[in-house]
Order: structure tokens, then sequence, then C-alpha cells
């Protein structure tokens, strides 16, 4: 048996060897958490560009998907009628507009005032009807021109050329004639004389039946037909048939005359990317021509 003092000095003993082994576990585990951390934060490596850049895109995609699904209005989605509906019903709307607002402004007015009167009050309530069913102005009457097909109608002197080359188509037939002997022929085929027109009817002629003319004949008809799929032709051959009608009482020669000026006018307007300037300039001068030829004779 072991005295008790050699029992006190072992046991003695014992706490002392295992002091250094219980100290080096508390250091151990107090150190523990910390070294983890460096091996959580070399974890978290820094992202590319590339793959910010993936991130943001795949991020943005359902905002642009939602965007995509749903378009912006247009004037098109907002029109109360389809593209065919609409021009069918605005060709006699502009007709009865014309007729009634000249009618009733000659009631009121003097006669040769009453014309360009009703002319512009009847484009304007036209372009009001227009912009209220969801078509405006924009869209066919100030819209931007396109590249021409034919780059001398974007010229300044495009016009002149215009008219140059109808009134050499028009009167080479009775200038034919007058050269040949055929004076009644001739006759028949140029303008039937008359007093000179006065200022209001000079006004009417030269400027306001050009301009409400050629913007709905042209500006507004060939760009509904556009819109409604016809084809160029028919759009052409469409333009030039109601503007004869239009100028339904000048006689069969004058429907002629005057189904062959917008056919032509047609062909500049689609030909020169919807430049209205060459078809109103074209329409003046040969206005001009007709009156001059009429007081002439």
């Amino acid at each position: 048996a072991t005295p008790p003092a050699a029992n006190v000095a072992a046991t003695h003993s014992d706490q002392i060897c295992m002091t250094p082994i219980l100290l080096l576990l508390l250091e151990t585990s107090a150190l523990q958490p910390r070294s983890r951390l460096p091996a959580v934060r070399h974890a978290r490596e820094p992202r590319s560009a590339s793959t910010v850049r993936l991130c943001d895109r795949e991020a943005a995609a359902p905002t642009e998907a939602a965007e995509t699904a749903t378009p912006p209005a247009t004037a098109e989605s907002n029109s109360l009628l389809g593209p065919r509906e609409a021009a069918l019903a605005s060709v006699p709307l502009f007709f009865l507009l014309q007729s009634t607002t000249v009618g009733l402004a000659r009631s009121g007015l003097a006669p040769d005032l009453a014309p360009p009167v009703g002319r512009a009050a009847a484009f304007g309530l036209f372009a009001a009807v227009q912009a209220a069913s969801g078509t405006s102005v924009d869209t066919w009457l100030l819209r931007p021109a396109a590249e021409p097909e034919w780059r001398w109608l974007a010229a300044p002197w495009a016009p002149a050329a215009v008219f140059a080359a109808f009134a050499a188509a028009a009167l080479a037939p009775a200038l034919a004639c007058q050269l040949f002997g055929q004076a009644e022929v001739a006759e028949a085929l140029l303008p039937a004389g008359g007093p000179p027109p006065s200022a209001a009817r000079c006004l009417d002629v030269l400027l306001l039946a050009p301009l409400t003319e050629e913007a709905f004949f042209r500006g507004w008809l060939l760009t509904a037909s556009a819109r409604a799929g016809a084809p160029r032709a028919a759009s052409a051959a469409a333009s030039a048939a109601l503007f004869a009608l239009w100028h339904a009482g000048d006689g069969a020669g004058g429907l002629l005359a005057f189904a062959a000026l917008g056919g032509w006018l047609a062909v500049v307007y689609q030909a020169g990317g919807g430049r209205l300037a060459p078809c109103v300039g074209g329409h003046v001068l040969w206005n001009a021509l007709i009156l001059a030829l009429r007081a002439a004779r």
C-alpha cells in the first residue's frame, strides 16, 4: 500500500503532467473559429465583369419580356375602325363635308368666296374627325417622307418638273392636231374660254383647291390604302378615279384629263416617298396654266 503522502505526491505530479495538455486543448478550441474565417473569405471569390453582366442580363430579362408583351399604344391601335373600314367610311365623308360646307357658304357669302371658305372648313372638319377616330394628321399629312425612289423628286425644282412632264403629255395631242390642220379637234382638247377669274377664284383654284385635294387624294387616300394592304397600282388607280369623280362637272373630256392628272400625281407621291410638295406644286402650276388658257381664249 502506498502511503498517503506518496498518493498526494503522485496525484500532484499527474495534475502537473495534465496541465500542458489541457492548456493545449483550450488554446486549440479558442483558435479553431479564427482558423475557419479565412477559409470562408477565400471561398467567396470576387465576381468577374462578365459574370456581373450575365447576372444583370438575367435580372433584366423578366422586365424586357414584360415590355415586349405589352407594346405601347399607337395611332392604329387606338383607331375605332380597321384600316379598310376607316378608308371606306372616310371617302364619302370627305365628299359629303365638301359639298355641305360649300353649299352652306354659298347661302351667306358671295359666289366666288363660298368655294374657298367651304373647302377650308370641310378639310378642317375632316381632319378633326380623323383625329377623333384615332388617325391624327401626323400619320398621313405631317408624317416624315421616306427616301424617294426617284431622287429628283427631293430637289427644289421637283414641282416644276412634275408640271412640265404632265403638261407636255397632256397638250401634245392638241398641238399635234393644230399643226396638222385639225383645228376643231385641237379646240376640243383644249379648255374652253371664259372671263378672267376674280381674286377669290384665283385663291380657290391656285391655293386651297391644290392643298386640300392633294392632302386628301394623295396624302390621306394613298396612306390609308397602303395601311390597308392594297397594292400600289390599285391605290394609284383609286386615287385617279376618285379625283376624276370629284371633278365630274367638267364633262367627259374633263374626266379623262383629271383622271390622267390624278394618276400622275399619285405615282409622283408614291415614288417620292410620300412627299406632298411636288404634287401640290405641280397641281398649282397646272391650274395656273388652265386659267391662263381660258383667259386667253
